[in-house]
């Protein structure tokens, strides 16, 4: 691929989601410059050489040392984070002093709520920050938009994720995405919005059975700490919201696993003295679960499947109505992505894109489904169908207004 386009773009991270942006920039027609920067430079150079097209350049850089990060991003329109939520600021930080627009995947609610206290940062330093912007986060949130904006009120917004793995693993800690976010979903107390007010819960409480379109099926969901109900509270509270939440499924044994670990106190980060040495438990654990016996060629050849629903009730012309709109999402093997790769790291390298192409010309700190941010809707599910990633919103009774091109509209369902 010939470069000779005007886009110089950064993604941060190469590991499952970064790659994905990768392999998507990479093909951009307009592209100048790709550049992939991880901490680990040989883990950078496979996923350049893997996905990158042939025209991916590599870094060094730790996410955690901002100015060393700042020199590096100078020169370049968007950097794409795909590192842990962890880094969100660090990483901020360097955007801020290199003049680089940022993007990432999510900030775990409490991250999120520090992050967007900087909008006046970025807004002055005439700069775009997009926060949470993968799958959930990311695609749920701008799923809610499509339909709680033609609503004259919304009452509740209910998000659910579902997956289902159809290979067999003999890992015994197997990593859909990053572990550590994982074992923080799962042990960090969710926090809902319920009855106008954020609300703390306890740790895999809210268990419900949700019937996901086949194949993914019926799955048991519980509630988990997610910057959905955080932002979205935020942004249609003026017209009503009182109730929203996320809910994810994972796995009985491994859910039971990461609970006897967090019980004898291997997820903690803090060192603790073993002989002469002191330890991360959560360190030492990374460096085990990666040596772990599992699929051959790693998580990316997954077979897995992923299924996001988000639920919208509110009022629209006097009457009371409930929108349902769902996105079914598959591995791809001639991509060599998974699912959860695939629906996060595209909606993520499509806002990049976009920022990098003056598209979405707002400056500041906000999240996708913010009607301040300007995001085209409609351009961005087109994009989404183009990857295969459609989306169908079903309204009972009739077509729900403001369907966008490339996605499916249910009219009459039941209920």
């Amino acid at each position: 691929m010939a470069l000779g386009g005007n886009m110089r773009l950064v993604v941060l991270g190469a590991g499952m989601m970064g790659r994905a942006v990768v392999y998507d920039l990479a093909r951009s027609p307009d592209l100048r410059r790709l550049l992939v920067v991880d901490k680990d430079l040989r883990r950078a150079r496979e996923v350049a050489r893997r996905y990158g097209s042939g025209v991916a350049l590599v870094a060094r850089a730790d996410a955690a040392h901002p100015k060393a990060l700042a020199r590096l991003l100078r020169g370049f329109d968007v950097v794409v984070n795909c590192t842990h939520y962890g880094f969100n600021l660090s990483v901020m930080q360097a955007a801020l002093e290199a003049k680089t627009h940022y993007v990432d995947l999510g900030g775990l609610f409490y991250t999120t709520r520090k992050q967007l206290r900087w909008h006046g940062k970025f807004r002055r330093a005439g700069l775009l920050a997009i926060l949470c912007m993968g799958s959930a986060p990311g695609l749920t949130n701008l799923m809610a938009r499509l339909a709680a904006d033609p609503l004259d009120e919304v009452h509740a917004i209910r998000i659910y994720n579902g997956a289902r793995e159809t290979r067999p693993s003999t890992e015994l800690l197997p990593v859909s995405f990053s572990l550590d976010t994982m074992l923080d979903e799962l042990t960090l107390k969710p926090v809902i919005f319920a009855g106008g007010k954020w609300r703390e819960q306890p740790v895999l409480s809210g268990e419900e059975a949700v019937d996901f379109p086949s194949p993914v099926g019926r799955q048991t969901v519980r509630f988990s700490l997610h910057s959905e109900a955080l932002t979205l509270p935020m942004n249609y509270r003026k017209k009503g919201l009182r109730d929203c939440f996320f809910k994810i499924n994972y796995d009985d044994e491994f859910v039971a696993r990461v609970s006897f670990l967090a019980g004898l106190g291997l997820l903690g980060k803090e060192p603790v003295r073993v002989g002469s040495a002191r330890v991360s438990p959560r360190a030492m654990l990374h460096s085990l679960v990666a040596k772990q016996p599992g699929r051959s060629g790693g998580p990316e050849e997954a077979g897995d499947m992923e299924a996001l629903r988000v639920v919208v009730e509110g009022i629209r012309a006097g009457r009371r109505e409930r929108r349902v709109v769902e996105a079914v999402i598959h591995a791809s093997p001639e991509q060599h992505l998974s699912a959860v790769a695939r629906d996060t790291g595209f909606p993520a390298a499509v806002a990049a894109r976009m920022i990098a192409r003056n598209e979405i010309t707002a400056r500041g700190v906000f999240a996708p489904e913010s009607r301040q941010l300007g995001m085209p809707v409609e351009r961005f599910f087109e994009e989404m169908a183009l990857r295969g990633i459609s989306i169908t919103m079903k309204v009972p009774g009739r077509a729900g207004p403001g369907v966008p091109p490339g996605s499916l509209t249910v009219g009459k369902t039941a209920g």
